[in-house]
This record gives structure tokens, sequence and C-alpha cells, in this order.
């Protein structure tokens, strides 16, 4: 924990010349996942040439290892940096809801570094965030995770316990944030399939299923990096009445808003993860 907090420490300067040789040895010595990113940047753009999809690939790992020290970052870093760092464009759509009264799921993905969307809305929202996570088995990294996370005062809730949670507080404003980008296993009976970068895709159900079961309404935020280092991001609105939404509509309207957001900028989603190892019968 001690190296970790060291790292946190040193100026970003530092940080980001070290991200550029770790990208170097990812990308050039270790050729980390390369065929996995090069196999899911072809079958999501069947339509750019080899030279686009390469250079995107490039930029992609300076992405991957800029994301691994930023999260480091949030160990250390203060409330003011990191409001700088991280411009939010509309904060009324969840304040507003909390001003109503009203809970609200807020939904991004492995887009830009979503650890830092967490971080600043912990900050300017007026709710209480309630983070949905998925439990690490290496218990060193899952401390380290949820101190991280809950630094500026959310509260990480493993993603089997979040309807249990969410139920007790069901008459309390907050907020219920996911990473809704995940791959879930088949067998989980929460799955809904939907087209999402020219493939069929899985997602998880949960989402909509607890927007339908509490009728609180569902946001999505993007994120997008200005220039290395700072990013803004902005909230849009899923479904405002999810009592009168079909399970499936809201995850195809999050996966077209998230497919939106990949391709203004390809190099920034998590392009290494196999998302796409579950195949549609």
């Amino acid at each position: 924990m001690l190296l970790f907090r060291l790292i946190s420490w040193m100026p970003f300067w530092i940080l980001y010349f070290l991200s550029d040789i770790m990208a170097f040895f990812a990308q050039h010595i270790f050729q980390y996942r390369k065929a996995m990113i090069i196999k899911n940047l072809f079958n999501a753009f069947p339509e750019k040439s080899k030279e686009e999809i390469n250079k995107i690939k490039s930029s992609y790992y300076r992405n991957l290892t800029d994301v691994a020290i930023e999260t480091f970052k949030l160990m250390s870093i203060s409330r003011e940096k990191l409001t700088r760092r991280v411009r939010i464009l509309n904060i009324e759509v969840l304040n507003d809801y909390y001003d109503k009264e009203l809970s609200v799921i807020v939904t991004t993905s492995h887009l830009c570094n979503w650890e830092w969307i967490l971080g600043v809305n912990s900050i300017h929202a007026k709710a209480h965030i309630d983070a949905v996570y998925q439990q690490i088995k290496n218990q060193f990294f899952e401390k380290l995770m949820f101190k991280i996370r809950s630094r500026f005062g959310a509260t990480p809730v493993e993603k089997n316990q979040i309807f249990r949670e969410s139920l007790k507080k069901r008459n309390i404003p907050h907020i219920v944030a996911l990473v809704a980008d995940q791959s879930p296993p088949l067998y989980d009976e929460n799955i809904i399939w939907t087209k999402f970068l020219n493939q069929d895709t899985v997602f998880y159900a949960g989402m909509s299923r607890m927007a339908n079961s509490f009728n609180w309404p569902v946001v999505y935020v993007e994120m997008r990096r200005i220039k290395r280092g700072y990013y803004e991001i902005e909230f849009q609105e899923i479904c405002e009445t999810p009592g009168k939404a079909k399970g499936t509509e809201i995850i195809r309207l999050y996966a077209k808003m998230l497919e939106e957001s990949i391709r203004k900028a390809p190099n920034c989603w998590l392009w290494s993860h196999n998302r796409w190892k579950r195949q549609k019968n």
C-alpha cells in the first residue's frame, strides 16, 4: 500500500513519463493482449483500414496506462486539483433529482477514466453515491480499490448486494453509480442481447431491473478527454420514468449512447477486455 501511495504523491509530469514507458513496454515488448485488441477493433469498425486500426491500437496503450496511473493518483490528489482536471458540464441533472427527493441510477462505461468520474461526482453531487463494483479476488487490490473509491465519500457496494442495499434506501434520495459495459455470464438470468459496435452483445439487465423495480430515472454519463490529464463529463438522461419503459429499452438506449461515445474517441475504450467472449446461440 505504501508503494502505491508514494507513486500517487509524484507530480503528474513524472507519472505521465512513467505512463509513456509502461505503454511502450506493453505495446512493443510484452505486446499485451495485442491479438485481442486488434480483433475487437476490426470487428467493431469493419469500415476502417488496417492503418487506422493500428493507429487506434497504439493510442489505446497510452490511454490504458494513463488511466492506471491516474487511478493511483486518487489516493492523494486534493479535491481542488481533481475538480480542476475534471469539469462537470451539467451537475444540475443529478442535483435536481435530489432536490425533488428522487434517487437516480447513473451509468457509465470503461471509457476514459471511470474512477475519476466517481471521485469528482462524490465531491459535487448533493446525494450520497453507492458505487457498484465487482469484488477483486486478490485481497490486497480489493482493499486498495475500496480505499480509492471511497476516498471522497462514496460507498462501494458489491454488485450482488446492491439490490438489497437499494431496497433499504428506497425512500432516501441517493445515487446508484455503475459501470454497465461488462460481459455477464450466459447462465445469469438477468441478461439482455442487443446490437453494439456491429455485433450481437450481451449486457447485464440489472440496471433496468432496478430502475423498473424502484421507478428510478436512469442517467448516462459521458467522459471526454480534453487533453492529457484533463476531462469533461456530461450527463444525458436515458429514461425519466422507468416504470413505463420495457426492460430491454433502457439497456438498448444505454448501448446506443455508449457506442456514439466510443466512435468519437475509439482509443479511450477498454479494447483489451474480452468483451465478446459470449456468443449468441
